[in-house]
C-alpha cells in the first residue's frame, strides 16, 4: 500500500527527465521512497533510473522507485534499496545486467563501452550509509552520476579503480552497452 501512495505523491512531484546528479539538491529530493524522501535514501534509484539512461531505455523515475520498492527495498524502505536484491528489478526488465562482489573483479571486468552501478559504504563498514552512483565508460574515459547527493555535478575519472576503493565497495552492476541489444 505504501508504494501507491508513494507513487502518486512522487508523479505529483514530477519527472526529472534527464540523467540525476545531486539527488538532495534536486527537486527528486522530496520524492518518497518507503517511509523516508529520496534525500536520505533515494541514491539506489537514482542509480538505477541514471543506468537505464545510460541503457537507451528510460523509465519514469516515479514507475523505478515503485518497482524497486516491490522488488528490493529493505524493510519499509528505511534504508532505501537493498544492494544485493537491485538485479530483480534488472531481471524482471529481461536485461543481461551482472553482478560482482568482488571489487578487483569488478575493476577487471568493467572495460570500454560498459556502464553500471556501484554500491559502496560512505564510512566505515556496516556503520555508515551507503550510497550508489551510475558509471559509465565512454572514449576512454569513466563518467559517474550522481557521485555525491550533494554536487549537482558529473564526474570524470581516468579509470574505473578510482571510483572506489576495495573497502568501501559492497556490489557492482555491469553491462557491456556496447554488445547490448537494445
Amino acid at each position: 500500500m505504501l508504494e501507491k501512495s508513494n507513487y502518486k505523491h512522487n508523479k505529483a512531484v514530477g519527472e526529472p527527465y534527464a540523467i540525476v546528479n545531486g539527488h538532495r539538491h534536486n527537486r527528486v529530493a522530496s520524492m518518497k521512497f518507503g517511509i523516508k524522501n529520496f534525500d536520505a535514501v533515494g541514491s539506489g534509484i537514482i542509480a538505477v533510473y541514471n543506468l537505464m539512461i545510460l541503457l537507451n531505455r528510460p523509465a519514469p523515475l516515479a514507475e523505478t522507485a515503485r518497482e524497486l520498492y516491490i522488488k528490493a527495498a529493505t524493510p519499509l524502505g528505511f534504508l532505501g534499496v537493498h544492494p544485493l536484491t537491485v538485479f530483480r528489478y534488472f531481471s524482471s526488465h529481461y536485461l543481461p545486467v551482472n553482478l560482482d562482489r568482488d571489487y578487483d573483479s569488478f575493476c577487471d571486468k568493467f572495460g570500454s563501452g560498459f556502464c553500471g552501478i556501484i554500491f559502496k559504504w560512505t564510512g566505515r563498514k556496516f556503520f555508515s550509509p551507503i550510497h550508489a552512483f551510475a558509471v559509465e565508460s565512454y572514449k576512454g574515459k569513466i563518467y559517474v552520476y550522481n557521485r555525491t547527493p550533494d554536487s549537482a555535478r558529473r564526474y570524470e575519472y581516468q579509470r574505473i579503480s578510482a571510483v572506489s576503493d576495495s573497502k568501501s565497495f559492497i556490489v557492482g552492476y555491469y553491462i557491456n552497452r556496447d554488445e547490448f541489444d537494445r
